[in-house]
């Protein structure tokens, strides 16, 4: 198992694919600093809510591409065949799907630390800027950042899940943009109670932000542990009942 944790990790660290994810969620994370930190009123900027979004504004773009991640850490093998010589230096399939599980919870957590560090620094800029005062106590930003940085990590551990499942790239890929832009946001725009047991909506409740009728940010975390152990065991079956 450690040997083959640290060929995920050699693999997750050397692939343009990782970086360029995390680029990506680099700049979502400055665009929604600067549309959350310049559409509002000053006024509106001193709220507890609107800096709850300016500086929370790094957590979504982090999950998002995080869970692309790793997806790509499974679909990729798949794809370029090169899950056949992995499996003859680890035939345990499981050990192959653990070890992939394990490397994404780094890769989450840098995900998370660089841009939430990134919608900190932007959004603390901004606030000074525009002459607001900081009414977020140390308590709330160190929620703001443990949440968003524990949702990243699962988001891409269910990543790695779904691409165990759906192991063809691209559908895997339309897959998750497909949950995330029509049925996430569709089903809790409808009906909100059953919405917020969603994995995205439960990410966006233990991430902290502040939108109505989410679950707290403890249920939210229970709720999303509770998605990615399902997950993994489904992908655990798939692993061991299907051919390579």
């Amino acid at each position: 198992m450690s040997a083959q944790l640290r060929s995920e990790l050699l693999k997750a660290r050397t692939t343009r694919t990782a970086a360029g994810l995390l680029l990506c969620a680099v700049a979502l994370t400055l665009l929604g600093v600067f549309v959350e930190g310049l559409s509002g009123t000053a006024a509106e900027l001193a709220r507890a809510k609107q800096q709850r979004l300016l500086l929370g504004a790094g957590s979504s773009g982090a999950g998002f591409f995080a869970t692309f991640a790793g997806l790509v850490a499974v679909t990729a093998e798949f794809r370029y065949g090169t899950i056949r010589p992995t499996l003859l230096a680890e035939p345990r399939r499981r050990v192959v799907l653990a070890a992939k599980l394990a490397a994404a919870v780094p890769v989450g957590i840098v995900f998370a630390v660089v841009c939430l560090g990134l919608s900190f620094a932007a959004g603390l800029a901004i606030l000074a800027a525009r002459h607001a005062v900081v009414v977020l106590t140390t308590g709330d930003l160190a929620a703001l950042a443990l949440g968003s940085v524990a949702a990243t990590a699962l988001g891409a551990v269910l990543g790695v899940a779904v691409g165990a499942l759906i192991r063809n790239q691209l559908a895997a890929v339309l897959a998750v943009v497909a949950y995330a832009f029509l049925v996430d946001a569709i089903v809790f725009a409808a009906v909100p109670s059953v919405g917020r047991f969603l994995p995205g909506k439960a990410g966006d409740a233990l991430s902290g932000r502040p939108v109505d009728d989410l679950l707290s940010p403890s249920a939210g975390g229970a709720v999303l542990v509770a998605w990615t152990i399902a997950l993994v065991a489904l992908a655990a079956v798939r692993s061991d009942r299907s051919d390579v």
